[in-house]
């Protein structure tokens, strides 16, 4: 599944640099987290990726329960194949931002400090399909810092682990969008 997400990061990519440029920048000029924006210009792209037949189906919001009562809301479902349930991806959003109140937060403390619960839940989920967190960082982070980030988390959180399948030297230098694999347990 990881070569139909990565296609589809690089066309929300070229989508967000094409059409939403001056509003990235105006979330840094201003060092807004707007993760409900992302949620509404994903939302947009992917009814336009539906409708134009590059994916089947999504769901946004979707709730799934676990220990007979409790329940996550995933951000987004993704289905490539409506006929195949192993081809889902179940998608967690982030705005990661890296000044707010005259401080930088670098990937490192996003990584060790907010990933895990979104991981966690990710991981709660026991039907078919990849999982995957999908963060929009603003302005783009250093490329080293990124995967510093990345392998703190894995150093630090074990059994946890994610895999990056994105680089930011490949974007802009207002926005990238952090494509992270989520394996299960004992899979890194």
């Amino acid at each position: 599944m990881d070569e139909e997400m990565i296609a589809l990061v690089s066309g929300l990519k070229k989508y967000l640099h094409e059409r939403s440029e001056q509003q990235l920048q105006c979330f840094h000029r201003y060092e807004s987290q707007v993760e409900g924006w992302f949620k509404g210009e994903l939302l947009f792209f992917l009814d336009r990726e539906k409708r134009e037949g590059r994916l089947p189906k999504f769901i946004r919001e979707k709730q799934f329960y676990y220990n007979d009562n409790q329940y996550i809301l995933v951000d987004i479902v993704l289905y490539f194949d409506e006929r195949d349930n192993n081809r889902v991806c179940w998608v967690e959003l982030k705005h990661w931002i890296g000044y707010q109140n005259n401080q930088q937060w670098r990937p490192s403390w996003y990584f060790t400090n907010n990933a895990k619960p979104a991981v966690e839940n990710l991981l709660k989920i026991c039907e078919a399909g990849d999982k995957y967190m999908l963060v929009l960082f603003t302005p783009k982070p250093d490329s080293n810092e990124w995967n510093s980030g990345v392998e703190e988390f894995n150093t630090k959180f074990p059994p946890l682990a994610v895999r990056s399948l994105t680089n930011p030297d490949d974007y802009p230098e207002y926005f990238f969008l952090g494509l992270l694999y989520v394996p299960e347990v004992g899979q890194h």
